[in-house]
């Protein structure tokens, strides 16, 4: 009797990316160490060149480790012998994709700028290319897929589905192999505005390596710490938290703040700051290191993070490792995270008021805050460990693949 044919493991990924590295994307690096780790080779590809004078230092290692292949024009002598070599590999294939190329118009440089990377992957054996933002690196990953036949995917997090989308999403979703998102609030939103199927859509948090966070924090019974850790954008709310400061100030209580973080907002939050009277009080960070934040929120009392919009805010998963109760807005993925009244407070969005009465509750209950605490650094070794993560995540590719007789 025959023996069934052994489905082959998923052995090599090649990431898109959008820029690398990115300090706010830490994620994303993290992601892929961690399938590093769990034996399966990465390559990267990325569009743009990113900030290599501030990075985490998993960012660092990795591209120690990985070379990094960066997008640039192509020569037609080279696009020539690219598609020479395609022609060999995959000439049925090669041709079908080259008199679509033709046929698209403006749009056709993605697909010649591409050859070198497909002659690439081939030569490595790639498995599975994922995109992360479904941004013009997915359109480069459907391209890449088109002259190859490796299946591609993508993971959406935020601005990507809510604010500038694609216009093909639906379509490049549907042709995905894999279509991964942060939170179960992104998977409605996208079954119901982008005709996916909910079967389709796999959530995959963004988690974090516990072992990086630990919180050796004693009671507070005097003025609350309060931090932030995040972009200075208007997404992510500071001078809603600015406001709410000021609130709980003239009611008579001692509050500091530490905003860790750089942006576009640095000057209008300290002139915020400067009218509401709050320079005592609150101070402006900066870009901080991985071992710096963690400092800092062994040195707070409570994580503030009031952002009109999130996808899965990491920020809020390293304060919960540090054993911080969170006062975060009831906004797309937050609920997922922070239990009301048990590991920390939810507030509606956009309402200092709110904001202020939560700080206020943490002054006044400093046992029960310490016990929200503890119970959020629980939640996170239960739910939401990189390790967790990426054992669903291979799972999951890896049977969506094999689905469609990919690998």
């Amino acid at each position: 009797m025959t023996k069934p044919a052994t489905k082959k493991p998923l052995s090599k990924i090649c990431y898109l990316l959008k820029s690398f590295p990115e300090i706010s994307e830490t994620f994303i690096v993290e992601e892929m160490q961690s399938m590093m780790n769990a034996g399966i080779a990465v390559d990267a590809i990325a569009i743009y060149q990113g900030n290599f004078d501030l990075q985490h230092p998993i960012a660092e290692s990795f591209l120690k480790t990985v070379a990094v292949s960066y997008v640039k024009p192509v020569a037609y002598p080279q696009m020539l012998s690219c598609l020479a070599q395609l022609l060999v590999k995959k000439p049925g294939r090669c041709f079908k994709t080259l008199v679509k190329a033709l046929q698209s118009g403006k749009e056709r440089w993605r697909y010649f700028i591409m050859l070198p990377y497909a002659v690439s992957v081939l030569k490595q054996n790639v498995d599975y290319l994922h995109a992360h933002f479904a941004d013009e690196n997915l359109q480069l990953a459907e391209v890449l897929s088109e002259w190859t036949g490796i299946p591609y995917g993508f993971t959406a997090h935020r601005y990507d589905i809510f604010e500038t989308v694609l216009e093909q999403l639906s379509e490049l979703a549907n042709k995905a192999a894999a279509v991964v998102t942060v939170s179960e609030f992104n998977k409605r939103f996208m079954v119901a505005n982008y005709a996916i199927a909910p079967e389709k859509i796999y959530v995959a948090y963004n988690g974090i390596r516990t072992e990086l966070f630990q919180p050796n924090r004693q009671a507070n019974n005097a003025c609350l710490n309060l931090i932030n850790v995040g972009r200075l954008v208007a997404i992510k709310g500071q001078d809603i938290l600015l406001a709410a400061v000021h609130l709980v100030r003239t009611q008579g209580y001692d509050v500091q703040l530490r905003i860790i973080g750089e942006g576009l907002l640095q000057a209008d939050l300290e002139a915020q700051i400067a009218q509401l009277k709050l320079q005592d009080c609150v101070t402006l960070m900066g870009a901080q290191s991985q071992s710096q934040v963690c400092h800092y929120l062994d040195a707070a009392d409570v994580f503030v993070m009031p952002s009109r919009s999130e996808g899965f805010a990491v920020a809020c998963l390293e304060a919960m490792a540090m054993k911080l109760p969170v006062i975060a807005s009831n906004v797309t993925g937050f609920p997922e995270a922070v239990s009301d009244y048990e590991t920390g407070i939810l507030v509606e969005v956009e309402n200092p008021a709110m904001l202020a009465e939560a700080i206020i509750w943490m002054i006044k209950h400093p046992e029960q805050r310490l016990e929200m605490g503890k119970k959020a650094r629980e939640i996170v070794e239960t739910k939401f460990t990189r390790t967790q993560v990426t054992n669903g995540l291979i799972n999951y590719w890896q049977q969506s693949i094999q689905n469609e007789g990919l690998l």
